[in-house]
């Protein structure tokens, strides 16, 4: 239209342009109106659907981030073979660059599973996954061994959890009341079969709950349930540090009116007159975390007659004791060193963890006195993420002596 105007000014040619394009759209037939409409409209649409499209998705991928779950670690575990390697003088090595890493650990990974059962679990959200520990073998072999998938059980558990179960003891060591939380494992029948019973203590972090918070019963249900572990009792007490200074958990070392007395001679009692176990050293374990741990050592090895299995983890042995003596050490609590030769003992700890030089020094009293152990130095500090990363480590350690299955009462009777 230009081109027929040259004398008119821009402006001028483009209003004139703008007016015969109206006049134009206003001759068109009614059809052609119609169809610019209905373009126009889905278009429209269009955008519309692709802005709720991408906004949903945004929406949905924020929501999940707080209900993801963490992938369960599967250990099948092994006894270690006799064979022993020391190199203990590796903890004191600078960490991570000297320390070896285990090839022949077997993990498998299971899916991410939602949360389908009610019994606690960490609070809050996203949990990162936890690092691969760089683990060093002390005395003994690696840890962990390969190993064909365990049998399933003999009579097929439909049950997918366990149970937990709080009581109160009303202790006549502690001054205040002790709270102590049970797992039973899935198809629990006290009926009919016995179970044996791991002990496990929390650090001072907790006045209850601490190894509930590590994941217990989480990595327990599912690794029961697949058969990985045998069904087995797990008894976690609380403590009494609220008492303040007359804190037997906290204050006490050993022996009458300590913690030791109120476990050995008020809970395991308790355990084993309300609940179906396998009341004996080989269906017992103890262990613990930092003080926790100091406990579950000190108790295995004063009653080697009473447990078959002790786990230290960070165990807080010289640091944190109250009261002893300039040359103190944890063997001391023992009968003899042929008596510790008798306990499957395992102690862990961070390459960040200050615990790892109390490790160390019960690792030189043990060699000193020929104890075979078996110690790792994982990935981590002296904290939550560190032993939550491990769980089913420990629970493979405790339980790789014991039947895959349930053992019957009337078995046991005939042969215990």
């Amino acid at each position: 239209m230009i081109r027929y105007l040259p004398r008119l000014r821009f402006q001028q040619a483009a209003r004139f342009w703008l007016a015969n394009a109206r006049n134009r759209l206003e001759r068109s037939p009614r059809p052609t109106k119609l169809f610019v409409a209905a373009s126009l409209a889905v278009v429209v649409l269009f955008a519309a659907a692709l802005f709720t499209l991408v906004y949903a998705l945004n929406a949905r991928s924020a929501s999940a981030g707080d209900r993801i779950a963490t992938s369960i670690e599967v250990v099948f575990y092994v006894t270690p073979a006799s064979s022993l390697t020391r190199i203990s003088a590796a903890i004191a090595a600078p960490a991570k660059q000297t320390m070896p890493i285990v090839t022949n650990a077997r993990r498998e990974r299971l899916p991410v599973l939602t949360r389908q059962s009610a019994l606690p679990s960490k609070p809050q959200a996203s949990p990162t996954p936890a690092p691969t520990p760089t683990a060093i073998s002390l005395r003994a072999v690696a840890p962990m061994a390969m190993a064909q998938p365990q049998p399933a059980p003999v009579t097929a558990c439909a049950q997918p959890t366990g149970q937990l179960v709080t009581e109160v003891l009303q202790s006549k060591v502690t001054v205040v009341p002790i709270m102590v939380h049970i797992y039973l494992p899935p198809c629990y029948d006290p009926q009919h079969h016995v179970y044996p019973t791991l002990y496990l203590i929390h650090g001072t972090a907790y006045e209850q709950g601490g190894w509930l918070q590590n994941g217990i019963p989480r990595v327990a249900d599912v690794q029961m349930s697949l058969g990985v572990l045998p069904p087995f009792i797990i008894v976690m007490p609380g403590a009494d540090m609220r008492a303040g200074e007359a804190s037997k958990y906290s204050w006490t070392n050993k022996g009458r009116g300590s913690y030791d007395d109120f476990l050995v001679n008020e809970l395991v009692p308790y355990i084993e007159t309300n609940y179906s176990t396998w009341a004996s050293r080989e269906g017992r374990a103890i262990g613990g975390i930092s003080r926790g741990g100091y406990w579950a050592i000190e108790i295995a090895f004063a009653h080697p007659d009473l447990f078959s299995v002790v786990g230290g983890h960070s165990p807080s042995v010289f640091s944190k004791l109250v009261g002893i003596p300039q040359n103190f050490s944890m063997l001391n609590y023992a009968p003899s060193a042929d008596a510790l030769r008798t306990l499957r003992i395992w102690l862990d700890s961070g390459d960040q963890d200050w615990a790892r030089w109390d490790m160390k020094r019960l690792t030189d009293d043990l060699d000193a006195a020929g104890v075979p152990y078996t110690a790792d130095i994982g990935a981590g500090g002296h904290e939550d993420d560190y032993w939550t990363s491990r769980v089913p480590e420990y629970l493979a350690f405790y339980a790789a002596d014991w039947p895959r299955v349930a053992r019957a009462k009337q078995a046991l009777a005939a042969n215990p």
